[in-house]
């Protein structure tokens, strides 16, 4: 069983036999002689691709097979998820999914490029690596970064980049590898696979891994550090390289430019107008705020004598107008007052409490006979009910007017 992928990142097609084929959970599990399609290994996920069977004379001889996955087994076998048969001994021709790998190539040799400068700089080992299509690609630092510290970072690796530096495979033996300073996430028994960035004189970076690399910094094209996280006492970084890291780019220039249009403005004024524009929220919110407080205190202030001191809003209150009218209704009231925002369809929130009287045994109430959640001091107690207004306010005139609690 050869692995093809570890010494040519760069062979797109071979011919090969099937040694065996086995039933899976969903399709098929092929195990073949020699392997073109790298496994999902290391943070990385398998290769794709097709496999073309093979008549006695070599030529294409039925429908391609689709290999969907491939996982490295405990004994060394590699087998790739299929979801058609194919008999142990045929012949086929395999033809990888090369955009694919050579993406990825960009994003893991980008990822030793930008690991190797971090470590030789702060001294951090990468614990942690994810090698998504989808989303950035992650990488965990043993250490702390600073957003501007990954900037600089972020510099020096695309300076190797630039250098177009040659990326070797190398297969010491022991008594070599104890000589070199390689990276290595883990113990490695066997035969170790080192990725060598540089000339042999003076290498960059020599970090252990199994997966397929570009022959040179250059084809990474870029690195874009894109998130910067506190991590398990470390750090996790977001990256994207080479076209991943293009499409990017041009993705968000897109958004900025129409975001820019949006405000009447010019690319480079977008900060100050959406700053502008905050300041104008802010007071607008303020405004609102006062209008809210002056109507919640009408409004209690309309209460007729020997009604329930609630007050019921649909609208969501601004904290500020909340606060400020529960603190007058609750200095004026003798006994408790209530504010519940919300609908019967929704629920309520609620504020309840006084000045004069512990609220808590009000709030125990509730929890009993509203089926309420919420808690508090003996001031003010909040929380939430899925009660409708009727029963809530019948609740209020039983018990906080008609005297169920000992302390009315």
């Amino acid at each position: 069983m050869k692995k093809l992928y570890e010494t040519d990142s760069y062979l797109r097609e071979c011919d090969t036999l099937v040694v065996s084929c086995t039933p899976g959970k969903s399709g098929f599990c092929l195990e073949l002689e020699e392997n073109l399609f790298f496994p999902e290994e290391g943070g990385q996920y398998a290769d794709t691709g097709r496999l073309i069977p093979l008549g006695k004379e070599g030529q294409p001889e039925g429908d391609p097979v689709y290999v969907l996955d491939g996982k490295l087994q405990k004994d060394g076998r590699i087998l790739y998820h299929t979801e058609t048969a194919l008999p142990a001994g045929t012949r086929v021709h395999c033809i990888l999914d090369w955009e694919k790998r050579f993406s990825r190539m960009q994003q893991h040799t980008g990822e030793h490029i930008l690991t190797g400068r971090i470590h030789s700089v702060y001294g951090y080992s990468n614990v942690g690596f994810h090698l998504s299509d989808e989303g950035l690609v992650t990488l965990d630092l043993s250490g702390p970064l600073t957003v501007e510290q990954a900037m600089e970072m972020e510099v020096a690796a695309n300076r190797v980049v630039w250098e177009n530096l040659p990326v070797q495979v190398l297969f010491p033996s022991r008594e070599e590898l104890e000589s070199l300073p390689y990276r290595s996430k883990k113990e490695i028994e066997g035969q170790v696979r080192l990725i060598a960035i540089g000339e042999k004189a003076s290498y960059r970076d020599l970090c252990a891994c199994c997966a397929p690399h570009t022959a040179r910094t250059g084809e990474v094209g870029s690195i874009r550090i894109l998130s910067v996280q506190n991590y398990k006492g470390g750090t996790r970084l977001g990256i994207l390289c080479g076209l991943r890291a293009l499409e990017h780019g041009q993705r968000e220039w897109k958004r900025f430019t129409d975001l820019a249009k949006s405000l009447s403005t010019g690319v480079e004024d977008v900060a100050d107008s959406v700053a502008g524009l905050q300041q104008d929220l802010m007071k607008e919110k303020g405004r609102v705020a006062v209008l809210q407080e002056q109507g919640l205190l009408r409004d209690f202030r309309d209460i007729p004598e020997g009604e329930p001191a609630i007050l019921f809003t649909e609208g969501p209150l601004a904290p500020v107008a909340l606060k400020n009218s529960f603190n007058t209704m609750a200095g004026r009231a003798e006994g408790y007052v209530g504010i519940f925002q919300g609908s019967d369809e929704n629920g309520y929130t609620y504020t309840i409490g006084s000045t004069r009287l512990d609220t808590r045994p009000l709030g125990l109430l509730m929890k009993e006979e509203l089926g309420a959640r919420g808690g508090g001091s003996r001031e003010m107690v909040t929380g939430r009910t899925s009660a409708p207004r009727k029963e809530i306010e019948a609740f209020w005139r039983r018990a906080a007017m008609g005297g169920t609690l000992a302390q009315i």
